[in-house]
């Protein structure tokens, strides 16, 4: 039985629109930077935008540690993952992970949490995560609020730059490998026999 067949109606198998972009608001102004220049930079680390270059330079990362962190493939194993993600835990920190977030169309739900969960498992299924598959999965564009509560990474190792620690690019380079490290908790205990 799939994974995803334990979703809500609707959620099951959402489709990302084309193309996708990362919205960041900041105060009034809504900043908009395509998957394909994030691809690019990550690639050649080259920037084909001025936005993702100042994302970049605020993110407190070295050019090349980000690059690769954005791309760096988790291994993960689905089901364990889905069982995280559902539970009492998962949803608390799904709407930990989300608070920064906001779907760019209003609606009446709020989605958030589901759309980021159907987003990591989509990305999943192929047996890895990675920063930049979860945001390419998503099926809305979301908007960062860079303002306010600000984003929540969920790892607690200690930040060589403070920027490390609030920054957009650095919760988005931690979600695959604490979500990793969940569904390793969530798994299965063997079975003796």
């Amino acid at each position: 039985m799939p994974v995803l067949a334990w979703a809500p109606a609707g959620l099951a198998a959402p489709q990302p629109s084309a193309p996708q972009t990362l919205r960041l608001e900041d105060g009034a102004e809504l900043w908009t930077i395509p998957y394909p220049a994030i691809q690019q930079f990550i690639a050649d680390g080259t920037f084909a935008d001025q936005r993702l270059r100042q994302l970049v330079t605020r993110s407190g990362w070295p050019e090349d540690q980000l690059r690769l962190a954005l791309a760096k493939p988790y291994g993960v194993e689905l089901v364990p993952l889905a069982r995280f993600l559902y539970s009492p835990a998962g949803v608390a920190f799904l709407q930990q992970q989300t608070r920064a977030f906001r779907p760019l169309k209003s609606q009446r739900r709020d989605l958030r949490v589901e759309g980021l969960r159907a987003a990591i498992l989509r990305n999943a299924q192929g047996g890895t995560l990675s920063a930049m598959g979860i945001l390419q999965q998503l099926p809305t564009d979301f908007v960062v609020e860079l303002g306010g509560v600000g984003v929540a990474r969920c790892s607690s190792l200690p930040c060589t730059n403070p920027q490390q620690c609030r920054s957009v690019l650095s919760w988005l380079v931690f979600l695959p490998a604490c979500l990793q490290a969940a569904a390793m908790n969530s798994a299965d205990p063997p079975v003796s026999r």
